[in-house]
């Protein structure tokens, strides 16, 4: 009995999965806010300062984490391997629903 992972469409995605590296679920956002420095430039007329946040749902709630400007590009890769690794494993439930149809329908035929 062939098992999913023999099958070529389970084979494809799971050699796509061994390639996934660190990954972070949530959204990195750039927005812009003040700092709260009364003498800062922001205050008054300035440009406000910009700043990235990566959201994430705990249970009901939403949750904010300021991220440094020094890991932004490394956050930002973290997140897009996080919306890889989704789409993988929806691809990878896919491949084994259609192998589970295929299975039934060929002992159906056998009875």
């Amino acid at each position: 009995m062939p098992s999913l992972a023999t099958t070529p469409a389970g084979r494809r995605v799971l050699a796509r999965l061994r390639g996934i590296g660190p990954f972070l679920q949530g959204s990195l956002t750039i927005t812009t806010k003040r700092c709260g420095r009364p003498t800062c430039r922001c205050a008054t007329a300035g440009p406000l300062h910009e700043v990235a946040l990566l959201t994430w749902k705990e249970g009901a709630r939403t949750r904010t984490l300021h991220v440094p400007q020094a890991l932004r590009e490394e956050v930002a890769a973290w997140v897009a391997e996080a919306k890889r690794l989704k789409h993988l494993s929806h691809a990878m439930s896919a491949a084994q629903r259609a192998f589970l149809r295929r299975r039934r329908a060929r002992a159906r035929r056998g009875r």
